[in-house]
C-alpha cells in the first residue's frame, strides 16, 4: 500500500538543493562508504572463530554481563549457545566496547604467559576491524556520547530498506518545506531535529551499547513542520492499494501515520 501527498508538485525552477544535498549525502555514505562494513565484519568473525579466545573470554563475559545488571542479555545468549548460535554471541561480544576494556584490566587473571601475547596482538586487531565499521565508528552509542556522533548517525543507515523508508518520506515532505522556509534555516531546523532524536535516545538509556543510525529523528521533524504547515487542511494524496490507484483528498495528518507505522516496523525488524 502506497500513499504520497501531491498537493505541493515539484518546482525544479526553485529547486530544493538542501534537500537534494541531504539525500545525496545519505546515499552515497550508504553505497560508497558502509557497503564496505559486511566484508570488515566477516573478516573480524573468521578471525575471531580460528583463534580460539572465546573459550577463555566467555567465562568473562557472563561475569561482566552479570556485574552490569543486563540479566536478560545474558541469559538470551546462553540460550543462543544451548541452540548451538555461537555467532550471535561473537557479535555481541566484540560490538561491545566496554568488555573489551574490561578484558584488558583483567587480561593477566584469566590469560596464561604463553597466551597473552598472542591474545594482546590478534584481539586488538579484531576489536579495531570491527571498529572501523561506519555504524560503530560513527553511530550514536550513548555509553560512547560525542558531540561528532550526534550529528553523524543522522546520515547513516542500518540497511538499504531502511535508507529507502527515510529518504522517501525526506523527499514527500521536504521540498515543501524547504520550500516555506529556505535552504539555510531547512538545514539547521534537519540537523538540531536530528540531534534532538539522538538526545532522546541517550537519555532512554544513557549506559547502552547499542548504536543508533538513521535519519528518523531529522525526518520526524520535517515531518513536524509539514504537518504544522497543513495542520487538518484537506489536501490531495495519491494511493495504490494493490489493482486500486487514484487520488483522494484528506486531512494532512494523515501521513504522519503512515510515518509512525513505518518507524513502528523499522523498530520491529
Amino acid at each position: 500500500m502506497l500513499i504520497i501527498p501531491t498537493e505541493k508538485r515539484f518546482d525544479w525552477q526553485r529547486a530544493p538543493v538542501m534537500l537534494l544535498f541531504i539525500v545525496s549525502a545519505n546515499c552515497l555514505l550508504f553505497f560508497f562508504y558502509q557497503s564496505a562494513d559486511n566484508d570488515k565484519y566477516y573478516e573480524a568473525l573468521h578471525r575471531y572463530a580460528n583463534s580460539g579466545f572465546f573459550e577463555v573470554e566467555w567465562p568473562q563475559f557472563e561475569h561482566y554481563l552479570e556485574s552490569r545488571g543486563e540479566h536478560s542479555a545474558l541469559l538470551t545468549h546462553r540460550n543462543a549457545l544451548a541452540d548451538d548460535n555461537q555467532g550471535e554471541v561473537w557479535v555481541a561480544l566484540l560490538r561491545d566496547a566496554g568488555f573489551y576494556t574490561f578484558l584488558q584490566l583483567r587480561r593477566d587473571a584469566f590469560l596464561t604467559p604463553a597466551q597473552l601475547d598472542k591474545w594482546v596482538n590478534e584481539r586488538s586487531q579484531i576489536h579495531a576491524l570491527i571498529f572501523s565499521t561506519s555504524v560503530l565508528r560513527f553511530g550514536l552509542t550513548p555509553s560512547e556520547l560525542s558531540i561528532t556522533t550526534l550529528f553523524s548517525h543522522q546520515f547513516l543507515h542500518g540497511g538499504f530498506m531502511h535508507l529507502l523508508g527515510n529518504m522517501f518520506f525526506l523527499v514527500i515532505c521536504g521540498f515543501t518545506v524547504e520550500a516555506a522556509i529556505g535552504p539555510l534555516r531547512f538545514l539547521a531546523f534537519y540537523l538540531i531535529s536530528g540531534l534532538a532524536g539522538g538526545l532522546l535516545f541517550y537519555i532512554s538509556n544513557t549506559s547502552g551499547s547499542t548504536p543508533l543510525v538513521g535519519a528518523s529523528g531529522a525526518i520526524s521533524g520535517v515531518m513536524a513542520m509539514y504537518v504544522a504547515a497543513f495542520r487538518l487542511k484537506r489536501i490531495e494524496f495519491f494511493y495504490w492499494f494493490f489493482m486500486f490507484v487514484g487520488f483522494i483528498r484528506a486531512p494532512a495528518l494523515l501521513i504522519l501515520g503512515f510515518y509512525i507505522g513505518k518507524e513502528i516496523l523499522d523498530y520491529y525488524t
